[in-house]
């Protein structure tokens, strides 16, 4: 027992010792940026991946908007971290914006853009909840719940995650996810509790989207960048398995027609731009 609990400590201790020298690494060697021309963004991502174009849902949601709201882009996937120490984060012309609602903020100041154009002040404000409500909460109890809680090993196979990066994910991400949900208060229920409200998140935005193909109405509006980013990442890369998964493939249709009907309009190219294993590198 004892040499297990040793062994066991010493593994944990090395990874988040060495996950922590790595994001140190990457977040304070300076980088030489990647050069584009004026008014187009340069979107700083993670890479692609084998389910979807990126496997963050803040990522999906921003690159979403710049297409749906045609403005250039180009993409910078060598995990370079912003200010704020997270991904996404946007330069647009020599000027760095963090936060993907900041970026889109700036990106609508700079370019004179408003996808709500048409939205009344209440539509607005029922847009920002809904917005809220998923960045905030559901995520908590849905993709984070189910990628590192639930069916962990599962997530790390459809991510296919090297086995480096597996243990790290494990022994580092994880806890430091863990003590977030805990100040968020959420960490604070039960699994069973947890999923009960993600379910209960879903089905209520199921029941505001109803029969309509947006949102909001016949066309999409800034809202349903964020929501096609989050739910993206339930129909396409979660184990079958995973509760919110079900729930969607089988109680909320209205919800995957709405993610294939986005999928089909911005991202025409889907299929060719997801990473192959086979050409992935070591």
């Amino acid at each position: 027992m004892a040499c297990e609990w040793i062994c066991e400590h010493w593994i944990t201790s090395s990874v988040t010792a060495l996950g922590i020298l790595v994001l140190a690494v990457r977040i304070l060697t300076p980088r030489r940026r990647k050069c584009v021309p004026d008014d187009v963004v340069l979107l700083y991502s993670f890479p692609r991946t084998t389910f979807a174009p990126n496997a963050s849902p803040y990522v999906i949601k921003l690159e979403t908007y710049l297409r749906m709201a045609k403005i250039p882009y180009q993409i910078d996937d060598s995990v370079v971290f912003g200010k704020k120490g997270k991904i996404p984060w946007i330069t647009l012309n020599n000027e760095d914006v963090a936060d993907s609602y900041f970026c889109i903020e700036h990106i609508n100041k700079h370019f004179n853009v408003d996808l709500d154009h048409d939205l009344s002040a209440e539509e607005r404000a029922t847009c920002r909840l809904l917005e809220k409500t998923m960045e905030e909460n559901t995520i908590w109890a849905t993709i984070v719940q189910d990628r590192l809680f639930d069916y962990f090993d599962e997530s790390m196979e459809i991510q296919k995650v090297s086995k480096f990066f597996k243990l790290f994910f494990k022994y580092y991400f994880k806890p430091s996810i863990k003590k977030y949900r805990w100040g968020h208060g959420i960490g604070r229920h039960s699994a069973e509790e947890i999923r009960h409200i993600g379910a209960c998140d879903l089905r209520a935005m199921s029941t505001m989207l109803g029969d309509k193909q947006y949102f909001m109405g016949d066309e999409p509006t800034r809202v349903d960048a964020t929501m096609f980013g989050f739910l993206c990442m339930l129909i396409f890369g979660m184990p079958a398995e995973a509760s919110s998964h079900k729930l969607l493939n089988n109680e909320l249709q209205n919800l995957v027609k709405y993610v294939y009907r986005m999928k089909e309009r911005f991202w025409p190219d889907w299929d060719s731009i997801l990473l192959n294993p086979d050409k992935k590198k070591n």
